[in-house]
């Protein structure tokens, strides 16, 4: 075997490319677009660990069983405590790196998320993905340098090479030259979700064609859990797919509620007393899907954060605030906003044990186009 290669440069694609870096192991990093084009640009929310930081005595554990539970125990039990055991190690490793948290002092801060019973979610304001792919993308051009990392920024792989079981490398083509190249090697893959089947109706970007997890599946490599798209309940209408409203806005004290006779229904909180707009986004969307339909409702569910202090639309939510004035013309602070579920995140993909291995020999599989996660949620 040569060099390892990974498909896609997107935040788990340049997380592993670091590390081969850090170990002295070279790698070919390949994707259609340049990491600023990435997918994981688009998050914006916050990043999960139990650190423990707002004095409510989290823990891994209970961040361990908040994440089975929301994925209804059907999500991988290893590779999930695997995770939440590292996550606060992984949040202080991108602090090092000069991603930007809120922070109060030293403490980073962090907010309420869905389907979770404590404050986990470390963000920076509403573009938390956006400034850790830049801090990673720094990070990365070291290695770079380095010669440790070696960049294909604008091919696209066309087949993964297989023999009797065994990954041997890629087939790529060249956007600019339309040259096609072999590179030979162990292979792992980062290409994200399937957002190109459901033009129009997705957040993600269609950038992210699925042609490539598609060719896999018709090679007979295994997959999971296909039938869990998750849906997240607050997106709105723009041109060509579904915006994202954060899940931050709820976090931070957004209500839903649609109009029933002459008052407000604020559904969520009156069936979910506990959680209320914060339980896990597909029973927030199913929600929303049936009381709509009801008989006794009028017009579409809105997402209210009027109620929000002016500092608050300041400090941690500026981003989204701007957003949605320059994309659907109303300014959140003081008018309710309209919003449906929209297709979001891909819980199955490409079945991997808790190593991240595929059932092909020397075949990985990271992020979003793998499934060992999520479960059902």
């Amino acid at each position: 075997m040569d060099e390892y290669i990974i498909v896609g440069a997107g935040l788990s694609g340049l997380s592993a490319a670091i590390r081969f870096g850090e170990k002295g192991i070279k790698c070919n990093l390949i994707s259609t677009q340049a990491s600023e084009r990435a997918q994981s640009v688009l998050a914006e929310g916050g990043i999960n660990a139990a650190l423990n930081t707002m004095g409510e005595n989290d823990s891994v554990m209970e961040h361990y069983e908040d994440t089975m539970k929301g994925g209804v125990y059907l999500a991988d039990p290893n590779a999930v405590r695997n995770l939440t055991e590292h996550a606060p190690e992984t949040v202080r490793r991108l602090l090092s790196i000069g991603v930007p948290f809120e922070k109060e002092g030293d403490k980073v801060l962090l907010r309420p998320f869905g389907g979770q019973k404590k404050r986990r979610t470390a963000y920076a304001k509403s573009s938390t993905g956006k400034v850790i792919m830049s801090s990673l993308i720094d990070e990365a051009r070291k290695y770079e340098a380095g010669g440790f990392i070696r960049r294909y920024a604008h091919h696209t792989v066309t087949e993964i090479l297989l023999e009797d079981g065994i990954c041997y490398g890629i087939r790529m083509r060249d956007r600019y030259t339309k040259e096609n190249v072999v590179l030979y090697g162990s292979v792992i893959l980062c290409i994200g979700g399937m957002n190109g089947l459901f033009p129009g109706m997705t957040t993600g970007t269609v950038n992210n064609t699925a042609i490539l997890t598609a060719k896999l599946f018709a090679k007979g490599i295994k997959f999971a859990n296909l039938e869990f798209i998750q849906y997240h309940p607050t997106t709105v209408g723009i041109s060509g797919k579904r915006m994202l409203i954060s899940e931050a806005a709820r976090g931070e004290g957004g209500r839903l509620w649609i109009q029933k006779g002459n008052d407000k229904y604020y559904f969520m909180e009156e069936k979910y007393p506990t959680l209320g707009n914060l339980m896990p986004r597909d029973v927030v969307s199913a929600e929303m899907e049936a009381v709509v339909k009801d008989k006794d409702t009028d017009g579409e569910v809105y997402l209210d954060m009027t109620n929000l202090p002016k500092e608050v639309f300041k400090s941690k939510l500026s981003d989204m605030r701007s957003e949605l004035l320059e994309y659907k013309g109303v300014d959140i602070s003081d008018t309710p906003v309209a919003v449906k579920p929209g297709i979001h995140f891909f819980m199955g993909g490409i079945w991997v044990d808790e190593y991240h291995r595929t059932s092909i020999r020397n075949l990985y599989a990271a992020g979003e186009c793998a499934s060992q996660y999520h479960g059902a949620n």
